[in-house]
C-alpha cells in the first residue's frame, strides 16, 4: 500500500498543493494552470481527483490526494474540468506500463 502524497512525490510530476483542513488539493499539474494565485479560483477550471481501483474510477477523497490510500493496480487520476461541471468525467482508464515497477 501506498499513501497517495507518496505516490505523487515518487511520480516525478511536477504539482503544487493547497492544504485542506483534512489533506491536501492539487492546484497546479505538469506546470497547467501556468500561474496559480489560488487553488479554486471561482469560475475557472481545476485538477478532479478520481482513484482508479479494479479497473473503475471512482471521485477522490474530499481530503484530497494525501488521504487516498493505494494498493497493487490502483491508480490515482487528474483531470482538468470546467468550474461549471457538475459531474466531472474521469480520465481515460490507466495503463501499466510495461517494464516499469519492482
Amino acid at each position: 500500500m501506498i499513501d497517495g502524497q507518496t505516490l505523487m512525490d515518487q511520480s516525478g510530476v511536477q504539482y503544487q498543493a493547497h492544504a485542506l483542513s483534512r489533506g491536501k488539493a492539487v492546484c497546479q499539474v505538469d506546470n497547467e494552470p501556468a500561474q496559480v494565485s489560488q487553488c479554486f479560483p471561482p469560475q475557472q477550471p481545476y485538477w478532479a481527483l478520481f482513484v482508479e481501483t479494479g479497473g473503475k474510477w471512482v471521485n477522490g477523497d474530499a481530503g484530497g490526494f494525501t488521504e487516498a490510500k493505494l494498493h497493487d493496480g490502483d491508480a490515482l487520476g487528474w483531470h482538468y474540468v470546467a468550474a461549471s461541471d457538475p459531474s466531472p468525467a474521469p480520465p481515460p482508464p490507466a495503463q501499466v506500463l510495461r517494464g516499469a515497477g519492482a
